[in-house]
């Protein structure tokens, strides 16, 4: 049996970027490829591997013709969090953890090393997504991903020989 998606290119897709120019561009071009892909722009949440402080996202109202919808930082009489007008949801991976958006863009994801802390906030935006990932990374944490990967293949040819 083959696993498989009613969206044509709704598999992981991963962009790479250097400098907060190339974070914003790519980021931009991630979104757009979901709408291209057929997803409407409410059914996009763009979640920030940063937190609210520290992201270079968060002060901004758009993304290019895209505008966002965010968390103000204010609540309402019933204590419900309230948000900015806005078609693309824009949340951090703490704040959005146990929602889900069809079309997920990971971005700002970017570490030195890629420990147990990188590795648990890597699977917590990940799974947001019920149907598309783009997953926006720095090129230094994209780097330290194919280690990784190389590193468990190895091992995997480790043990067969075995």
């Amino acid at each position: 049996m083959i696993a498989g998606s009613p969206l044509l290119g709704a598999d992981c897709e991963i962009l790479s970027y250097r400098g907060s120019a190339g974070l914003i561009e790519q980021t931009k071009r991630a979104i757009t490829q979901c709408v291209s892909q057929g997803f409407k722009r409410s059914m996009i949440s763009v979640i920030t591997y940063r937190g609210r402080e520290s992201s270079v996202l968060m002060p901004f109202d758009t993304l290019g013709p895209y505008p966002l919808r965010k968390f103000t930082g204010r609540y309402d009489l019933l204590g419900a969090p309230l948000s900015s007008d806005g078609d693309i949801t824009l949340e951090t991976v703490f704040r959005f953890k146990g929602q889900s958006s069809p079309a997920v863009v990971f971005t700002e994801i970017d570490f030195e090393t890629l420990d147990e802390n990188a590795m648990r906030r890597i699977f917590v935006g990940a799974t947001r997504a019920s149907l598309k990932l783009v997953m926006v990374v720095s090129e230094r944490a994209a780097a330290l991903f194919l280690k990784r990967l190389e590193d468990a293949s190895d091992e995997q040819k480790n043990q067969l020989n075995q």
